[in-house]
């Protein structure tokens, strides 16, 4: 069994110096709670007088039930049209030093009742380091993003956009936030800007499936169907197997004047008939039909662009397309 040291000094009316094997640390309270800052960051300590029942918690740790359930949700795809409103990870800093920050103000405070003298000097000397931490690159950066933040909530997608790229403009390296970024050009019907924030995001987070889709489709649009092409056939086996996956891919080879390719990948889509069809299963269908009339196979062609018609009549050109292959519709 090891030993262990652990003696705690009293230097003031409700402060003590606290000396372990681990480091030196200070305590400020009286007799039930106390804050204090030691070797394992900072903590709060509440007890119970003359039962010897008590407890600490340190600023910024997680109990270990907590993780689960967080591995969990840092684990799940994000959406593939959502926005990530948090604070970028670069952004963010430690949570210990807001912690040391807000007891270093409690401290001060406590010492006002002590010796008002050093409760003073302590205010002013947080005061002091909140002011210069608002007026440094990553405060100016943390409030363009709340800028941004703000302004995305309520679904205006310019001035988010202009809040998020002077975020990137005071600090380069915030690369988490190019996503949001290429997402807002996309929306604002600019993806040759998109492509180039999606490039930025991936080349810190290649691992993002879902924001490889992304740029893949934003790829598509530009017409570098030949990039397209290799972004999507680089995605994990089992996302291969989406119908988003399978429409990009397919409208890459069509693109690229290649039908028999993308019926190629068209024939791993769904074999039955749905009753009703989302915008993906439309866009299949749609595909399908244009493979189906460039490769010269009519009937099959129309029966696709039928189908579609009687869900959506003015999806695309299909009505158009219609008339062309068959000029008795009258649609």
């Amino acid at each position: 069994m090891g030993w262990r040291f652990r003696k705690s000094i009293k230097i003031a009316k409700g402060v003590r110096l606290n000396l372990s094997k681990r480091g030196l640390g200070v305590s400020v309270g009286g007799k039930g709670f106390r804050v204090g800052i030691g070797p394992r960051g900072a903590y709060t300590s509440a007890s119970i007088p003359g039962t010897g029942l008590y407890s600490i918690n340190y600023f910024g740790k997680r109990k270990s039930r907590d993780l689960p359930k967080a591995a969990q949700k840092a684990s799940a795809p994000p959406e593939i049209e959502g926005y990530n409103v948090d604070m970028p990870p670069e952004l963010a800093g430690s949570s210990t030093s807001t912690a040391l920050g807000c007891l270093w103000f409690l401290i001060s405070v406590m010492f006002l009742f002590i010796w008002w003298p050093l409760g003073v000097a302590g205010i002013v000397s947080q005061i002091a380091w909140s002011a210069r931490s608002f007026n440094s690159p990553t405060g100016k950066a943390k409030n363009y993003f709340l800028q941004g933040k703000m302004a995305l909530q309520k679904g205006e997608w310019q001035p988010a956009l202009e809040a998020f790229l002077k975020v990137l403009e005071v600090k380069p390296e915030v690369n988490s936030l190019c996503r949001e970024v290429a997402f807002l050009y996309r929306r604002l019907d600019n993806p040759e800007e998109a492509v180039k924030y999606f490039e930025k995001y991936l080349a810190s987070y290649p691992e993002d499936a879902v924001t490889r889709l992304n740029y893949a489709v934003t790829l598509g649009t530009v017409r570098q169907y030949q990039k397209a092409i290799e972004v999507l056939q680089g995605l994990p086996l089992e996302m291969k197997e989406e119908l988003a996956v399978i429409n990009a891919l397919a409208s890459a080879f069509l693109g690229l004047n290649k039908p028999e390719l993308a019926l190629e990948v068209l024939e791993k889509g769904p074999v039955r008939s749905r009753k009703s069809m989302d915008e993906q299963m439309k866009l299949f269908r749609y595909l399908l039909g244009l493979t189906y009339k460039q490769l010269g196979e009519t009937e099959k062609a129309l029966k696709q662009f039928y189908k579609i018609y009687a869900e959506d009549t003015d999806y695309e050109d299909v009505r158009d397309l219609l008339k062309e292959l068959n000029p008795s519709f009258g649609g």
